[in-house]
Formats: structure tokens, sequence, C-alpha cells
């Protein structure tokens, strides 16, 4: 018995001196470093967040700080071929930096999201530099079945309008927006920005697929040579010489005809238009790029409108417009998705729409059936390449689920 104490004893002590061999060997936990912003590390400075007051100029703010106008007027010197002070926006975050004895030292304006100017407000040498916060990119997806509108279902989800924006611009040329019903779905695969972890906007839409009536469309972004743009699945750009629709309208209200009976005169006579019914005030887009040949009063009933001649073959006009543009200048050139105007109703017309009209070699053909010229494919060279990319992405692409329905409204 007094051989097992001593050996329990020995045991006993070996491991209490090896647990403070241990203990004693623990590195200490250094402190964590202050956090950076704007350059400055924050246990150095005190920040003040605000926003530019709207309508301020740069010397007003500065004398609002009780700056002094040479002293202003050294700084305004320093921010040229930086920054122009003219673009100075109401409402965009600005941030006072003092020192440890609360003077003032640095102003901190920030242009947008990812840019900001600091300016350094040395009395003896001023400075003004611009600096970037960091990005991160993420990849994200999401899908949807169609209940109401695209516009409807990325909202619900809590995206924002520019992602619905970017992803119904690519499509404008494939997919017909104003006949989309429920049951459609919809998948897109696109990056978004953050910046401190938090959302900061959309990045490059990566790709996009669109199912109405069985019909599925898909775009996919490739680069090349420093140039990017949007090809279907086969190698052929999605931007088409045309839009398939001028505006975003409320219905069709008239279809082209041989024979119509008018409105407002009550006899029957040809519409060689479509009539789209939206309300007064909506924008009037070119549906291609082109030269305005004409502009004005249309003493036959059109009313205000405007006539654009887009290559040798091709013209369009719209008509019964409420007002038109001043881009819409005779002789001018126009782009395509430009404002030319605006619906209203003028000349012979019961409600606000606009008469659009499509021809072809000189003579009226329908906008809605049309045929118009493809746009040249990828060359062989890069076809290629772009159907490998396109593979690896449309895999992902036909990974997002697209059955995402959003909750009905709750009546009240």
């Amino acid at each position: 018995m007094p051989i097992l104490g001593v050996v329990v004893a020995l045991v006993a002590f070996f491991f209490l001196r090896n647990r403070e061999i241990d203990v004693v060997s623990v590195a200490p936990v250094p402190e964590p470093a202050a956090p950076i912003r704007f350059g400055f590390s924050l246990d150095t400075v005190q920040l003040m967040d605000t926003v530019v007051p709207h309508g301020a100029t740069f010397a007003g703010l500065m004398a609002s700080f009780g700056w002094a106008s040479n002293a202003t007027h050294r700084l305004v010197q320093a921010s040229q071929g930086v920054f122009d002070l003219r673009g100075l926006r109401g409402g965009r975050p600005l941030h006072l930096v003092h020192d440890t004895t609360g003077r003032l030292r640095h102003l901190v304006y920030e242009h947008d999201q990812f840019q900001w100017v600091r300016f350094d407000l040395d009395t003896a040498k001023p400075q003004v530099l611009r600096g970037s916060h960091e990005v991160d990119t993420l990849e994200r997806t999401v899908g949807g079945t169609i209940q109401l509108s695209l516009w409807n279902n990325l909202t619900a989800q809590g995206h924002s309008p520019e992602l619905v924006g970017k992803v119904a611009d690519i499509l404008a040329w494939q997919v017909d927006f104003f006949s989309v019903q429920p049951g459609d779905k919809f998948r897109v695969v696109y990056k978004e920005f953050l910046v401190d972890g938090k959302p900061a906007g959309i990045g490059d839409i990566d790709a996009v697929s669109f199912e109405q009536g069985g019909k599925v469309s898909k775009a996919f972004l490739f680069r090349h040579e420093d140039k990017g743009g949007y090809y279907d699945a086969n190698g052929s750009p999605c931007k088409r010489q045309f839009l398939k629709a001028p505006l975003q309208f409320s219905r069709i209200s008239s279809h082209f005809s041989r024979g119509r009976m008018h409105p407002v005169l009550r006899i029957v006579r040809p519409h060689h238009g479509v009539d789209y019914a939206a309300p007064s005030g909506t924008p009037v887009m070119s549906v291609g790029d082109g030269t305005v040949i004409a502009r004005g009063w249309d003493a036959k009933g059109g009313g205000n409108y405007v006539k654009i001649r887009h290559n040798a073959t091709f013209t369009t006009v719209y008509m019964h417009l409420k007002a038109i543009a001043a881009a819409a200048r005779q002789g001018g050139r126009i782009a395509q998705g430009e404002v030319l105007g605006w619906v209203g109703s003028t000349g012979l017309s019961t409600g606000p729409h606009l008469d659009f009209r499509f021809f072809r070699d000189g003579r009226p053909v329908n906008p809605l059936t049309v045929e118009l010229p493809p746009a040249p494919p990828l060359p062989d060279a890069l076809r290629t390449e772009f159907l490998a990319h396109a593979a690896k992405v449309s895999a992902t692409l036909d990974a997002v689920a697209a059955d995402f329905r959003p909750a009905p409204a709750e009546k009240s």
C-alpha cells in the first residue's frame, strides 16, 4: 500500500507539472487591430457620419464648417484634375474626420457606393485624394415562375429594380414581356457587389433564360478582345436591329389592318400601324438606330409625330405624341432605345395611345409580323470558344430552381 501511494503521488506530480508547463506555454492573444476606413485607423481619429445637404455647394459647405474662403480656394485648386466639385450631390454620404483633440482635419465624400474623395485640410498644403472601397464579388442565382410580371417576381424575392431592368434589357429582342403569362419561368445567374459585407449593386448578368409558351430563350455574356455582348445558345447576338416594341404598353388596342372602322371619322379605311394603349406621358423609344427625317404636326390626323429612317430599307413612324423630345431633332441621329417623345392623344384620337408604323422599301408592313434581318453570328474562330463557355454556364443556369412563386398579397 505505501508503494502504491508513492506511485500515485508521483503520477499526480508529473501531471500537474505538465499542466503548469502547458498553461505557461500558451501565447497571449493579441488585441484585434483597429478598423481602417478611408485610410485612417479608427483608434487615432474621430469619425462623424453625415450627408451633403441638398442644394449645397462646396464653398457653402466649407463655410458652414467655419473654413476661411482663402483656405477653401486652395482646396478647390488642389481638387483640379482629381475631382470635379460640381459633381457634389445632395444626400450622398459625407464624413467629418477629427483628430484626438477634436479638430477637423479631413473630409471624406462618397461619390458612389464604391469610390470616395478625401480632402486633407492642411492649411499650408491641402490635398485631395481619390480612393475606393474593397469590393467583393459573389455569384448569385435567382429563378421563379411568373404570376403577374417579372418585376413582381423579382422584387417579391427582395431583388432590386436594377436587376429587373438589366434582365429585361438583355432579353428585349427575344422575349415579348408584354405577353408574359402566369406559368412562364425565368432563371438568372449574375454577380453581386458587396462593400463591407453589404450589397452594393449588381455586376454582370452572366446568363439568363426565359421560358414563354414552351419556348426557351437564353442569353450568355461572352467577352473577347476587351469587348463583350450577349449571345443566344447558337452564338448569334441577342441584340437585334430593332426592338420588339417602342414602349411599355398596357395592351394593343388596334392591329394592322387593310380596312378598319376609324374610331373618330366612323369610316372604313386602312390602318397601317399598331395602336399601343398606354397612359399619357409614357416614354416612347426609337426601335432602332437611325436619322430623324421628319417631326412635327401631322395634318391628316396623326397629331404630333416623329419619322425615323433606319437604313435604306426600313423606316418607322410614331404618332399621337403628347410631346416630342429635344433629342428627336430634324436631321439628327437617334439611338435604339432613346426616348423620342411621350404617349398622348393628339390629332384624331379617342384616348392616349401610340400609333406605331413600320415601312419596308416605302411600303407599310405589320410591325408584329415583319421579318427583320438577323444579326450576324460570331465568327467560326470565336464560336467554338463561345459554345464551350455557354455549355459551362448553362449547367449552372439550368440548375436554378424556377418554381418560386410570390405569396399572394393578404386582403385587408
